[in-house]
Order: C-alpha cells, then sequence, then structure tokens
C-alpha cells in the first residue's frame, strides 16, 4: 500500500487518487494492498469514522467488507472498537445478505471471529465492560444496531469462554440486556432453541457469579427457561451459588423453585455439599433449614455433609454443623469405605478439623474403616509413609510413577511450610488422643483384646535393650544420690545474727521466726533423707537386675524406676524447702512478700506432685518426667537469685534502696 493511499483514506479525502477514480476496472489491485498490520484501505477508512469513503470503497469493491487484517478483524471490529456508529451501520447494510468467504454458508459478517474469537458485538460489549462510569450512549446503541441484525450473535462464545449475553449480564446494564431478551424472544423457534443454540457458561451463572441479583430478575421475566441450564459439571444456579456463597443468590432462587436444594450434579452433590466443602456458614444454615433430616443428604460416595467439610478442612463449617439438631447420626457416620470425618480429617491433616471434633463428646476417634484402619492407622500408613499416596476415593495406593493431584482429592494448595506444620499438629493431635486420652484401646472387631485387668501385656524385653535402660538408670540414680548428699553436707541456712561460722542449724529461740525455720528445716531433712534411701535401693534393684534372667530383671527395672520417681517427687519437695530457707536471710522487712511467694511455690509443688502421682498410676511415665524436667526449670533460677540476694553488699545494697525510698515517699517499705 502506497504511503500517500493510507494518509488519504485516514483523512477521509474522496477527492484524492485512487478514490476520485474509483470507477475504474484496473484500480482492484490497489485496493487488494494491504498496510503492514494487514488493513486495507476499508480498514483505514471506516475506524477512522469516515462514513462516504467507507460507503464508497464497500460499494466498489464489497470483497473488502470481509477481509480481515493480521489480527483477524474485519472493517466492522475496528469501526466498533473506534465506537463509529454511523459507519458500523454502513457496514452491517451494505453486508446483508452476502456471502462471507473461506467460511460456512451461515456465517455472516456479524459472525466473524477475528484471532481473539471475539465478534464486532463482543468489541462493543468489551468497551462497555471497559467503561468505568456511566456507559456511553454510543456504545449501548451500537450494541442494539449489532443485536437487531442477528440476536443469534448473542450466543457465540469468544476464545475466554463468553458469550455477548454473559456479558451483557456481566456488565450489569439492564438497557442491553432487556434488549438482548427481547430481541431472542422474537425469534421465531422460541422455546428450547434458545438452550441448545447457547454456547459456553450459562447466563445465569454469570449473574450469580457477578453477585447480580436484578440481572437474575430480569432473566426470570425475561427468558425463565435459561434457569434450567446446567455447567459442564452439572451444576444447577443454585449449586453454583452455594458454591461461591452468594447467600442473596441462593434465597431467591429456592423461592423461585425450592426443588432445586434437592438436585444433583454429576458428582452427586447437593447444593449444601458444596457449601459445606467451601466453608460458606450462612448458606449452610440456610440450606439445613431445607430438609428435616439431614442424614438424607449423601453423595455418591456415600458421604454426608460432615464428610464434605471435614475432607476439605472447613472447621467453621464442622462447627456449624455439630452445634445444629438431628446431627447426632453424623459425627461417626462412615462413607462407603468405611471413613468417618475423623477419618477424612486425619487422612488430609486437617488439624483445627481435629482440634474440634475431638471436642464433642459424641465423636469416636478410634474407629476402624473398611481396611481395618483407625484415624491414627490412616495418617501413618498414608501421609507418615512417603512412598504411598491416597487417591480419589480416599484409599491407600502404592505410588507408582506420578499421580496426577486433584484439588477436590487433597484440599487446598498450601506452602510446603504450612503443609509441613498442618501434618505437625495432625500428627500429635493423633498420637495424643490415641496414646494418651484413648489409652490406646482401639475398637477392632477382627483382633483379639490384648488387656488384662486393665493393664498391657507388654511384649519381652530384649536383653541389650534392657541393659541400655539399666545403665540409664544408674545415672539418674547417682545424679540424685549426689544431690541428696550434697544437700546434707550444705544445710540451706544461715543464722543472720550468730558470728559462728561453724553454725549450720538455726538458734534455740522461741520467737515465730525459729520455729518456722526449724520446722522448714526438719521437713528438708526428711525430704532430703527420703530421696537418698529410695535412690539407693532403687540402685540396689538395679544390681541385682544385671545377675537375673530377662523376665525377672524387666519387672526388677520397672520397680527401680517407681523407686526413682518417689525418690524425684520428694527431692522436688526438699529443694522447695531450701529455697524457702535462702529467701529467710534477706530480712524481716520482706516477710509478707516472701511468705505470698512461698505460698504461690508451695501451691505450685503440691498441684505437680498431684499430677505426676496421678500420671504414673496411669502409666504415663514420660509425663513425669516432662514435669520434673518442668519444675527445676523453674525452681533452679529462683535458687540462684536467693544464693545472690544473700551475699552481704548486695544485702546492703538492697536494704539503703529501700530507706532511701521510705525517706522519699513518707513511709516505710
Amino acid at each position: 500500500m502506497e504511503p500517500s493511499h493510507f494518509e488519504a483514506a485516514l483523512e477521509g479525502d474522496v477527492n484524492t487518487f485512487p478514490f476520485c477514480d474509483i470507477a475504474r476496472e484496473d484500480l482492484s489491485e490497489i485496493f487488494n494492498k494491504v498496510s503492514p498490520s494487514g488493513n486495507s484501505l476499508l480498514h483505514v477508512a471506516s475506524s477512522s469514522g469516515h462514513e462516504d469513503m467507507t460507503q464508497l470503497i464497500a460499494r466498489y469493491f464489497p470483497f473488502l467488507i470481509a477481509k480481515k487484517n493480521s489480527e483477524g478483524n474485519t472493517a466492522l471490529h475496528l469501526a466498533v472498537r473506534a465506537q463509529k456508529l454511523n459507519t458500523v451501520r454502513i457496514l452491517v447494510n451494505l453486508a446483508q445478505g452476502q456471502q462471507i468467504p473461506n467460511t460456512t454458508s451461515t456465517d455472516t459478517l456479524l459472525t466473524v471471529k477475528n484471532d481473539e474469537g471475539s465478534t464486532a458485538l463482543h468489541e462493543a460489549l468489551l468497551a462497555v465492560l471497559a467503561s468505568t462510569e456511566n456507559v456511553d450512549i454510543i456504545l449501548v446503541e451500537m450494541a442494539f444496531c449489532l443485536v437487531l441484525r442477528d440476536p443469534n450473535v448473542t450466543c457465540h462464545q469468544n476464545n475466554a469462554g463468553k458469550t455477548p449475553l454473559c456479558m451483557a449480564i456481566e456488565s450489569g446494564n439492564r438497557d442491553i440486556l432487556d434488549y438482548i431478551l427481547n430481541a431472542l424472544n422474537a425469534l421465531p423457534d422460541q422455546g428450547n432453541g434458545l438452550v441448545q443454540r447457547l454456547e459456553g457458561k450459562p447466563p445465569v451463572h454469570v449473574a450469580i457469579e457477578h453477585r447480580k441479583l436484578d440481572m437474575l430478575r430480569i432473566i426470570k421475566e425475561q427468558k425463565e427457561e435459561l434457569l434450567l441450564l446446567r455447567d459442564e459439571e452439572g451444576n444447577t444456579p443454585l449449586h453454583f451459588a452455594a458454591d461461591i456463597g452468594y447467600i442473596e443468590g441462593v434465597r431467591y432462587l429456592i423461592e423461585i423453585k425450592s426443588n432445586w436444594a434437592f438436585e444433583r450434579n454429576n458428582k452427586g452433590f447437593y447444593p449444601l455439599h458444596l457449601a459445606c466443602e467451601n466453608g460458606h456458614v450462612q448458606v449452610t444454615k440456610e440450606l439445613f433449614r431445607r430438609w428435616p433430616d439431614p442424614t438424607e443428604l449423601l453423595c455418591d460416595k456415600g458421604q454426608s455433609i460432615l464428610h464434605v467439610a471435614a475432607k476439605s478442612g472447613k472447621d467453621n463449617v464442622v462447627r456449624c454443623i455439630l452445634k445444629e439438631k438431628g446431627t447426632d447420626k453424623l459425627v461417626n457416620k462412615m462413607d462407603k469405605n468405611g471413613n468417618t470425618p475423623f477419618h477424612l480429617a486425619a487422612l488430609h491433616c486437617h488439624s483445627m478439623v481435629l482440634f474440634t471434633l475431638l471436642c464433642d463428646k459424641r465423636s469416636k476417634a478410634d474407629l476402624v474403616n473398611c481396611q481395618g484402619l483407625t484415624s491414627y492407622d490412616i495418617f501413618k500408613s498414608n501421609i507418615l509413609t512417603k512412598d504411598q499416596q491416597i487417591d480419589g476415593n480416599d484409599r491407600n495406593i502404592e505410588a507408582s510413577g506420578t499421580v496426577e493431584e486433584n484439588s477436590a482429592d487433597v484440599g487446598l494448595k498450601t506452602s510446603k511450610k504450612l503443609k509441613k506444620f498442618e501434618m505437625m499438629m495432625t500428627y500429635s493431635m493423633l498420637y495424643m488422643s490415641h496414646e494418651f486420652f484413648r489409652c490406646g484401646h482401639t475398637k477392632r472387631h477382627h483382633q483379639n483384646s490384648t488387656t488384662m485387668s486393665q493393664f498391657k501385656i507388654k511384649p519381652p524385653t530384649p536383653k541389650q535393650e534392657l541393659n541400655n535402660t539399666i545403665n540409664y538408670l544408674f545415672v539418674v540414680t547417682a545424679l540424685v544420690v549426689g544431690a541428696a548428699f550434697a544437700g546434707a553436707l550444705q544445710i540451706p541456712f544461715d543464722d543472720a545474727n550468730r558470728t559462728d561460722n561453724a553454725a549450720t542449724a538455726p538458734a534455740s529461740s522461741g520467737s515465730d521466726r525459729d520455729i518456722i525455720n526449724k520446722s522448714n528445716l526438719a521437713s528438708f531433712l526428711l525430704n532430703n533423707v527420703i530421696t537418698m534411701n529410695l535412690s539407693i535401693t532403687a540402685s540396689f534393684i538395679l544390681f541385682l537386675a544385671l545377675l537375673l534372667d530377662t523376665n525377672l530383671a524387666t519387672k526388677l527395672v520397672s520397680i527401680s524406676f517407681l523407686l526413682l520417681e518417689v525418690a524425684l517427687i520428694f527431692m522436688g519437695s526438699a529443694f522447695l524447702y531450701a529455697v524457702v530457707l535462702r529467701m529467710q536471710i534477706i530480712g524481716d522487712e520482706w516477710d509478707m512478700f516472701f511468705d505470698m511467694t512461698i505460698n504461690i511455690f508451695q501451691q505450685i509443688q503440691k498441684t505437680l506432685v498431684i499430677i505426676s502421682i496421678v500420671a504414673f498410676i496411669m502409666g504415663r511415665e514420660t509425663l513425669v518426667l516432662i514435669i520434673y524436667f518442668v519444675l527445676f526449670w523453674l525452681y533452679f533460677p529462683l535458687y540462684r537469685l536467693s544464693s545472690m540476694i544473700s551475699f552481704s553488699p548486695l544485702k546492703a545494697f538492697i536494704r539503703i534502696i529501700g530507706d532511701e525510698w521510705s525517706l522519699f515517699f513518707g513511709y516505710p517499705v
């Protein structure tokens, strides 16, 4: 294309060559030429809005009307994109009844698509969607013009899967939607003809997706048969509204047709299942009231709404369902694979759902599925084992090559750190539930009980493992004996009123202070002696265990462990009285503070001792050791602090600060 010809078309100058001699037959070669972007002279004139030149070129060279540029756009596409209404009307009138080359016999200029799959009507509605404020009246008139010529063009989708009808709904323009629906109603093949011609996503689903209730009302009034359309997954409009949590749409659709609440999609899901799966509590409550017995609503896998909520990790919905009346049967209900909601929550590592179910007294965490696995077993076999994965039916499968993951089967796509954290929390709760709170009593109908008189029958311990246990206990008993012996040599008492450095006991006095000190010292010595004797006895029993056979040695080790636990209890009490005696050194003016502190720590000590005894009776030796680990970490800094305060220069400095404080504020400290 010559630059001079392009410039003349751009300016709309019909008096220059070749437009002034356009009737000559030898000019077809000139008008066949295109610009670098593939635009013909008709493209340039129509996009510039020059009506006379557009009509002149299209009349003498009608084949240019359907000619496409390098982007697949016709002159009509460019005219619509440039919002040249009169040019659009000229091209539509001239192209009416004209056959488009290289297309089917039913294609017209209005149905020709560019490389993006968009028709001219698509381009007009794209401009409407791009309008952030009030839509220009020219765009509305342009859409009216194109719809009037061929209403069927509103049913064709572009590459993005959008039809002009759906785009009109998405734009929220009531005038355009009204005009389109009226034009469709005027077609001779009314009824289900429109339903058969529509491509892509149903228009009602688009209105629900963009939460446009007024568009739903217009569709209901103008074209009610559109409400019957389902998407490719078999979802009704109510399914889709429940899926995205559009509560206003759910209420409106139920008012139109209440039976939609009991229709299934291709997966056998009811709308209530989708609401629970996506965590929409309000929609769940709304649909929950539509049927008196929720146990009747099961999907193809036999899963209830609680199964779906637990599987997807929606703990808010799980709490909502558990609070509703008539859900007792749902808590431990099994699906076709025998999995309860607790199984599915463990299988997909949803720790918050597990915690919610554990807090419900009706939930039974020790039930087994069809494979004979509890929730704890199924977690270990599928999650902790790296060579096993989960299939779509919530069963474990052997990994063979690559397995495609489905978001509906394995849960939300989260970061690796979050997944590891969820796995850790899930494993912790399952372990505590199985080993501690449930005491390992699993209801396995296919196995015989291995307990007698509520005590487990443990298998024999290997000799080497037993020797290692004895060695560890020897170390502990030796440390306890050494601590008790050192405590007897260095009695934690220092009489500030005596100058005799050899004095290690309180002076004889009849004052209340001395009586309390003597009582605390006697309690310290008594607990220290008991600790020493229990530890020595445990050591002798361990020596004896080395000389006997494995079965008898195992029993002796258990007795030694019991004595050592009791020794630790008395050792903790002795440590408490030692701290009390050390704190008395500071002075009488701190009596009230120290009495309160002592009372607090005495209560803590009593509580820990009671917990330790109860834990030992229940057979939880590990818990006892953890308690005393915390106990010594709590008391050791206090003991060191009291030792520092008892240092004479520091004690004198504290007393000076106290005197200055009392003089400044006018009252004693």
